[in-house]
C-alpha cells in the first residue's frame, strides 16, 4: 500500500495554518489507488471539514496531532442528512457539518495511535459550574448547528476503526449511520466531562458491529445505540457485540434508545468496566421504537449521581419504556419529530453476572404494563452506597410526565412490566449511608414477578 504524507502535499504543522485543502489532495491522490493517508507526528495539523473516501486507510501515525478548526465557515455541508437535534431530526433537511466525514465510502479504515482533536475549547462560550455553556443558539432545534461531529461516517460498510484517540469533541465524538459489517476496537474517547452532547460512540441503524477494548471517557453517553428519525433507508440496529471497554461518563456508559423510533435488537454486552458514572448499563425505549432481546452480562458496573443539568442520578441498571413528549398536547415541531409522542417498547433484556455499586436504585419502569415485557436479573451482586452531596433518588428523563421520583430509593425500583425475575441475587447497603435508602425491593403492577434465592439484610 502505497503512503501519501499531508505533508508532501503542502500541510504545515504549525497549529495555525489551515491544512483542508492541503488533506484533501492527499485524500485524492491516495484514493485512486487504494493507498494510505498519513498524518505525520510532530507539531498540530489543523484544518476543517475532511471528506475521506472509500477504500483507503486514513492513519495518524503515533504522536500526530489533528485539530479540528473553530471557525463555523471551515465547515462544509459534504452530503445532506437531516441534522440530529435534542437527539432527534428537524423537519427539513439541513447542512452536516462534520470534521471528518464519508459517504457511502466502503472499506475505509481509520487507524494509528495519534490523535484527532475535536478543539471543544473553541466552541464553548462560558463555563459552568457542572455543565457548560456552548456557542449557538440557546434551545430548539437549530441550538446545535455551530457544533460539527468529530467524525460521522454515512452509508460506508467495512469499516475499520483502530487504536486512535480522539479528545476534546465539541459534539458526538464518534457517529456511524448506516455502517454495516464494522469494528472499532482499542480506541480512547477523551472528553471535556461538561461538554454537552459530547457523546463517545453513537450507532445509528448498523448491523453487524463489533465495539471492542475501548476507553471511553465522556460527558454524554460512552456508547449509544439509535435508530433515528431521519435515518431509516438504512434499516434497524442488529448485531451489535460490546466487550471489554472501559467507561466514565457524566450521563451514561451504555445507552440503548432515547433516539428508538426504529428497531434495536441482538445486542450483547459483556465483560465491561463502568466507573464513577451518572448511568451505568440504559434501556430507554421512546419515539414508538422496540428494543428486544439486549444482554448485559459480566461486567462491573459503579455509579454516583452528578448534577441534574446531567440525565441519570446513580441508577447503575435502568429499563424505562415511555413518550418522550406527552401525547396529549399538540405537537410543536420546535421540540423536534412527531414520533417523539409515540410510545417505545422493551421486551427481552437479561442482566447477568453483574456486581454492581449504585447510588441509586436498580429501575424497570414502563408507561403502562405492555410496554416493559421479559426483564430478568441473575446472579447480581448490589451493594447500595451514597457516593455524592445529592439525595438519592430515581431519574425517569426523557418522561412527558414525571421527571424525578424523589422519595428514598429502594434497591430494585419496578413498575409497570410484564414478567420480571430476580434471581440469585444478593443486595446489601453501605452502613455509613443505610438511611439514605427504603427496602429491597419496592414493586407495583408487575404481571408475573418471580423472585428466587434472593438475599439481603433486613432494614
Amino acid at each position: 500500500m502505497a503512503d501519501f504524507s499531508i505533508t508532501d502535499f503542502g500541510a504545515v504543522a504549525d497549529g495555525t495554518t489551515l491544512n483542508t485543502e492541503a488533506i484533501d489532495r492527499a485524500i485524492e491522490a491516495a484514493s485512486a489507488v487504494g493507498g494510505r493517508v498519513v498524518i505525520p507526528a510532530g507539531g498540530t495539523f489543523l484544518s476543517g471539514s475532511i471528506l475521506l473516501r472509500g477504500a483507503l486507510e486514513f492513519h495518524l501515525e503515533e504522536g500526530a496531532h489533528l485539530k479540528a478548526s473553530d471557525r463555523y465557515e471551515d465547515y462544509l455541508p459534504h452530503h445532506q442528512i437531516p441534522h440530529v437535534t435534542r437527539g432527534t431530526v428537524v423537519e427539513e433537511v439541513l447542512p452536516q457539518r462534520s470534521f471528518i466525514s464519508a459517504f457511502e465510502a466502503h472499506d475505509l479504515s481509520i487507524t494509528g495511535k495519534g490523535t484527532i482533536d475535536g478543539n471543544a475549547d473553541g466552541f464553548i462560550s462560558e463555563r459552568g459550574q457542572y455543565i457548560h455553556s456552548m456557542r449557538g443558539p440557546v434551545g430548539g432545534r437549530s441550538q446545535y448547528l455551530e457544533r460539527p461531529f468529530t467524525v460521522f461516517l454515512v452509508g460506508c460498510d467495512a469499516v475499520d476503526i483502530h487504536n486512535i484517540t480522539i479528545k476534546d469533541p465539541a459534539f458526538w465524538a464518534l457517529r456511524l449511520t448506516g455502517c454495516n459489517d464494522s469494528a472499532i476496537t482499542g480506541i480512547s474517547i477523551l472528553t471535556d466531562l461538561m461538554v454537552p452532547n459530547a457523546d463517545g460512540i453513537d450507532i445509528d441503524r448498523c448491523q453487524n458491529v463489533q465495539i471492542t477494548k475501548c476507553t471511553l471517557i465522556t460527558a454524554d453517553d460512552c456508547i449509544s445505540l439509535k435508530s433515528c428519525c431521519g435515518t431509516s433507508q438504512y434499516g434497524s440496529v442488529r448485531n451489535i457485540y460490546i466487550s471489554q471497554c472501559f467507561m466514565k461518563s457524566t450521563s451514561g456508559a451504555i445507552t440503548l434508545g432515547t433516539e428508538s423510533v426504529g428497531l434495536i435488537e441482538n445486542v450483547i454486552v459483556t465483560d465491561c468496566i463502568v466507573k464513577d458514572s451518572h448511568r451505568g448499563f440504559a434501556v430507554r425505549a421512546r419515539e414508538g421504537g422496540l428494543i428486544s432481546n439486549v444482554v448485559f452480562e459480566n461486567s462491573i458496573v459503579e455509579t454516583r449521581a452528578f448534577s441534574e443539568s446531567w440525565w441519570g442520578h446513580g441508577e447503575a441498571l435502568h429499563v424505562t419504556a415511555f413518550s418522550w413528549d406527552d401525547p396529549t398536547q399538540e405537537w410543536n415541531p420546535e421540540h423536534g419529530n412527531i414520533e417523539r409522542q409515540l410510545e417505545g417498547r422493551v421486551d427481552g433484556v437479561k442482566f447477568s453476572n453483574i456486581r454492581v455499586e449504585s447510588e441509586a436504585a436498580i429501575l424497570v419502569w414502563g408507561g403502562h404494563h405492555e410496554l416493559v415485557k421479559n426483564i430478568e436479573f441473575s446472579r447480581i451482586s448490589l451493594t447500595m452506597k451514597k457516593a455524592s452531596k445529592w439525595s438519592p433518588r430515581i431519574d425517569l428523563r426523557p418522561n412527558p410526565i414525571i421527571d424525578f421520583v424523589r422519595e428514598k430509593p429502594a434497591a430494585f425500583t419496578l413498575r409497570n412490566a410484564k414478567n420480571v425475575a430476580i434471581v440469585n441475587t444478593e443486595i446489601q447497603w453501605d452502613p455509613q449511608s443505610r438511611s439514605e435508602y427504603s427496602k429491597a425491593m419496592d414493586h407495583e403492577n408487575i404481571d408475573g414477578f418471580y423472585t428466587h434465592n434472593l438475599t439481603f439484610e433486613q432494614p
